[in-house]
C-alpha cells in the first residue's frame, strides 16, 4: 500500500448544498464544534479535514465513509477504531488540509500558513544545530527555513504519536549534502518539506515507508464527488 499526501484548498465561499452534505456526513461532535466557530473559515477547515479524511480511508478499508469510526490515544494522535493499522494524520491551517495515509509505519503530517514571526522562537525551541543552521541562513530565505524546519518538526511529533511529550529541542532535522531532509535521532525516518503555496509549507514524515515526492490536490468538486 504506496504512502499518498492529498491537500484540499479551503475555498472562501462554499455551495450551501455542499456544505450541508459535508455537515451531515462528518461526527456529531464535529457538526457541534463547527457551529461554535466564529469564523466560518474556521469551520470550514475542520469540517472539510475530517471528510478529506473519511474518503480517503473509505478507500483504504472498503467501509463506507460515514461509516468509520475514530479514537485517539493518550497523546491525542487520532486511529481507525475498525482498522488500528491503517495509517493515517491529517493537518490544516490557512488555506490548506494536508492528509497523509497509506503504508504500514507510522505518519505524521504538518501544513502552516507563513507569517512573520519573532526569530527568537527557534531558540526557545529548535536545538542547537537547528538554530545555528536557521542563523547561517541568508536573511531572505530565513522566515521560509524557519518554517521548514518547524513543520518537519511538528511532522515528526505527530508521527510518533507521542505529543509534546518529547521536547522539540531533543532531536534535530537538518539537510544533509544532497538536501535529503533527515533526523539523526530517528534513524530510518524519511521526511518531505515543499511549499504548497506563496504563503503555505507543507511536510511530512514516515517511520520507514517511502514518501511520494508530490502531494494530489483534491478539489472540492471532486471530494463531494467522492462522498456521493
Amino acid at each position: 500500500m504506496m504512502i499518498t499526501i492529498r491537500v484540499l484548498q479551503v475555498p472562501e465561499v462554499m455551495p450551501e448544498a455542499y456544505w450541508n452534505h459535508f455537515l451531515s456526513q462528518v461526527s456529531a461532535e464535529r457538526r457541534t464544534q463547527a457551529s461554535r466557530f466564529v469564523r466560518q473559515a474556521d469551520a470550514y477547515r475542520s469540517v472539510l479535514g475530517e471528510i478529506l479524511t473519511r474518503v480517503t480511508l473509505s478507500r483504504l478499508t472498503g467501509l463506507r465513509p460515514a461509516e468509520l469510526s475514530f479514537t485517539r490515544n493518550p497523546y491525542g494522535k487520532p486511529s481507525l477504531s475498525q482498522h488500528s493499522d491503517v495509517q493515517f494524520n491529517v493537518s490544516h491551517s490557512g488555506d490548506w488540509i494536508a492528509l497523509i495515509s497509506g503504508g504500514t509505519d507510522e505518519l505524521g503530517v504538518d501544513v502552516e500558513k507563513i507569517a512573520p514571526i519573532d526569530m527568537q522562537i527557534a531558540e526557545r525551541f529548535f536545538s542547537t544545530t537547528e538554530s545555528q543552521f536557521l542563523s547561517a541562513t541568508p536573511d531572505d530565505r530565513r522566515l521560509n527555513t524557519f518554517y521548514r524546519l518547524w513543520t518537519l518538526k511538528e511532522s515528526y511529533i505527530k508521527a510518533v504519536g507521542m505529543g509534546l511529550s518529547i521536547p522539540l529541542d531533543s532531536f534535530a532535522i537538518l539537510p544533509d549534502e544532497g538536501g535529503v531532509w533527515y533526523c539523526e535521532q530517528a534513524g530510518a525516518y524519511r521526511f518531505l518539506s515543499q511549499r504548497l503555496d506563496d504563503g503555505h509549507m507543507l511536510a511530512a514524515c514516515s517511520a520507514g515507508g517511502e514518501l511520494p515526492s508530490q502531494p494530489k490536490i483534491v478539489t472540492l468538486e471532486g471530494l463531494y464527488t467522492e462522498l456521493m
